[in-house]
């Protein structure tokens, strides 16, 4: 999560999942250089992190949930984070957990004992466990690193904590996977949601996701909460459609038709106007409706057709099918940079704006590189002329 690039894909892929409560691990954010990842859409973030650019692990929550924070705990060592707070008129904590590589089970009771003694309200548990709860299940090998002996002390530590694991309960005899190992051509689902028992009632669905932009693919819980007040929403502009021929051509034969029927010798100057606002905004938002429902309908296709090529390889761990699976990510990847390029130029027109050109040294998508002479730019996504 250190480049601009992959914050934009993740958030990209966020708002496409309508994510309220995020849970990220491996962020591999370092202390005191955690980089600026404010998002609209998901304006309250806690992060815990390691001395060195590994482990790290964050929570997000969206701006449609009323997340008020009461306190928190995270591991210095940067494995887990614990928050706690009130959403609407229920007390919650969230907790998330990336468990080391070796000694899993004795460090995830620890890390549940120290959660039990924190926690209050309804818990919500996430994270990678870096183990397979059922391996009979959770795995495509026969190989089996944990006993069942061994496995029993980590179930009645969740026992303990009174919670289920969401994605298990609703698909008790399913076989699917959250890592790929390329190195052992194994999956393995190492990624879970737990949550308590007094929440089940409430659970709407739960899923895997496709690997995209990690290495992981991501779980989904949906809970119905009918205390949470809605948002209005408000539009803006989307100024690439400005620079699509079709759409200006588009706007071009909408305001000559709007003012060839309405310029009349009658008509109000000030109404005739302020009425044309009304009518190009609305084909304003038309033309960006059109453009978004494209570009989602070709993410909907690369997704639907990865998802197919990963359940086959699952079965099968065919390497040319692993090679379009390949291809189709970074497919995937390049989609979701247009909107990484329009964030990246809005910023820097906020920058232009606010005066500070000539102190781009504190702009966190510029820096100096040695040899290359004055300020460069980290991402190549975009080139243009000066403002």
């Amino acid at each position: 999560m250190n480049t601009p690039q992959k914050r934009s894909q993740v958030y990209q892929l966020l708002r496409r999942e309508s994510a309220d409560i995020v849970l990220l691990q491996e962020t591999h954010f370092r202390h005191q250089h955690i980089p600026n990842v404010f998002s609209k859409h998901y304006p309250i973030w806690h992060h815990v992190s390691y001395s060195s650019a590994a482990r790290g692990v964050s929570i997000g929550v969206s701006k449609n949930i009323p997340f008020v924070l009461e306190d928190k705990m995270y591991d210095p060592e940067g494995r887990y984070l614990f928050i706690r707070g009130n959403i609407a008129s229920s007390k919650f904590t969230i907790a998330n957990l990336y468990a080391p590589n070796s000694g899993q089970i004795a460090w995830l009771i620890r890390a549940f004992r120290t959660l039990k003694s924190f926690g209050e309200g309804l818990l919500v548990l996430g994270g990678d466990l870096n183990l397979t709860l059922d391996p009979s299940k959770d795995s495509s090998s026969t190989n089996r690193s944990h006993s069942y002996r061994q496995l029993r002390r980590l179930y009645l530590a969740l026992s303990d904590l009174g919670v289920s694991d969401v994605w298990r309960l609703l698909y008790p005899e399913e076989r699917d996977y959250t890592f790929h190992s390329q190195a052992h051509d194994t999956y393995q689902r190492l990624d879970y949601l737990f949550m308590t028992n007094h929440m089940l009632p409430y659970v709407v669905g739960a899923s895997i996701g496709n690997i995209l932009v990690s290495d992981h693919a991501p779980v989904s819980v949906i809970v119905k909460m009918h205390d949470v007040p809605s948002r209005s929403q408000i539009w803006r502009l989307n100024e690439t459609i400005l620079e699509d021929e079709s759409c200006k051509k588009s706007l071009d034969q909408c305001l000559n038709y709007y003012f060839k029927e309405n310029d009349l010798d009658k008509m109000d100057r000030v109404t005739l106007w302020e009425a044309h606002k009304v009518v190009i905004r609305g084909e304003l938002i038309s033309l960006g409706t059109k453009i978004k429902k494209d570009r989602q309908k070709q993410l909907l296709f690369l997704m639907s057709q990865i998802s197919r090529l990963e359940t086959l390889h699952k079965g099968y761990r065919s390497s040319e099918v692993l090679e379009s699976l390949g291809r189709l990510r970074e497919q995937v990847r390049d989609l979701l940079n247009i909107k990484t390029a329009k964030v990246i130029r809005s910023l820097r027109f906020k920058q232009y704006l606010h005066g500070v050109i000539g102190v781009l040294d504190s702009f966190p998508l510029c820096s100096r590189d040695k040899g290359r002479g004055p300020l460069s730019m980290r991402s190549n996504l975009i080139q243009e002329p000066d403002l």
